[in-house]
């Protein structure tokens, strides 16, 4: 579908121009204000035209953001040999074509001995955690640790050393970069050690930053999982990751709460806002059942509507 933009001081003016160049029957993509005047995106009116521009509203109204929609859209419709008449009959299609224009960086690796998991409050860092330790520790082997450095909610670390002797491994509190430190020497034999950080609300920049410091000075490089849950919209899906990431710089994405989610475009709006490839997805609490390590292949099936537990 060739797309064009027109631009003019008011939306009048500018349809005309559209229906000028490309016709009475002209296909009105999208249109909004600009500085100055409008602006008009349209495409010839045909049926693949439509239908493409049918498929990126329906994006759209999933929670994926436009340029994105558009992208995946024409990728879709090439990939397919056509437009779909529904999502679901592209399924295989949409999982190419999002393993090739998104990111995916599979598990916390081997070579990763430090985790820390960070998000707003909510978000379902400590079960996430909880689930990823429970399998490293039992199903992997691997020597694992905890550290809770939750220092504001008043059961945080109660809930974090339930989990720790239900899966029968260390875990100890810091409160700041001093006692991290000191948690992570003597914690020195375990193969993974995974923090657990306080959820705050993204505008509070101060506690926000203040962990960020700590996490960057605790002696040695930890690896910082974004854990946003699916189900929010994008005003504050954009804020988290901004505030987030200033802060914190994380280096990997966890979508929590998939289950939660009506619809799941929030998951490519994170990526596309992050900038940052997904680990996890989450889709339940129980632990440590309800996590599977992010997939194009999963992500398609929960847009073409296929449930958690499908």
């Amino acid at each position: 579908m060739q797309q064009q933009t027109f631009r003019a001081t008011g939306f009048e003016t500018a349809l005309a121009r559209v229906r000028e160049e490309l016709g009475p029957d002209a296909l009105i993509l999208s249109s909004r204000k600009v500085g100055g005047g409008v602006e008009i995106r349209a495409a010839r009116h045909d049926a693949e035209s439509q239908g493409t521009a049918l498929l990126e509203r329906r994006l759209e109204r999933m929670g994926v953001p436009r340029g994105a929609a558009v992208t995946l859209a024409l990728a879709l419709r090439d990939a397919h040999g056509g437009v779909p008449a529904t999502l679901a009959q592209a399924r295989g299609a949409l999982g190419h074509v999002l393993e090739e224009e998104m990111i995916f960086a599979g598990p916390i690796a081997e070579a990763t001995r430090v985790a820390a998991f960070v998000g707003p409050t909510g978000a379902g860092k400590t079960t996430t955690l909880a689930k990823i330790a429970a399998h490293a520790a039992l199903i992997d082997r691997r020597r694992v640790a905890l550290i809770c450095l939750d220092q504001y909610r008043i059961a945080g670390a109660e809930q974090l050393q339930r989990y720790a002797d239900l899966i029968g491994i260390p875990m100890e509190s810091a409160s700041d970069g001093d006692s991290l430190r000191d948690a992570l020497r003597r914690f020195a034999d375990a193969e993974l050690v995974l923090i657990d950080t306080a959820g705050r609300s993204p505008r509070d920049r101060d506690a926000l930053g203040i962990t960020g410091q700590v996490l960057r000075h605790a002696g040695e490089p930890i690896e910082a999982h974004l854990c946003l849950p699916a189900n929010v919209g994008d005003v504050e899906l954009r804020a988290i990751v901004e505030l987030h990431g200033d802060a914190l710089r994380p280096r990997r994405l966890i979508a929590t709460k998939v289950d939660e989610a009506v619809y799941h475009g929030s998951i490519i709006a994170a990526q596309v806002h992050a900038g940052i490839p997904y680990s996890y997805f989450t889709t339940g609490q129980r632990v440590p059942e309800d996590i599977e390590v992010a997939s194009a292949v999963r992500l398609a099936g929960l847009l073409c509507g296929e449930g958690v537990f499908a």
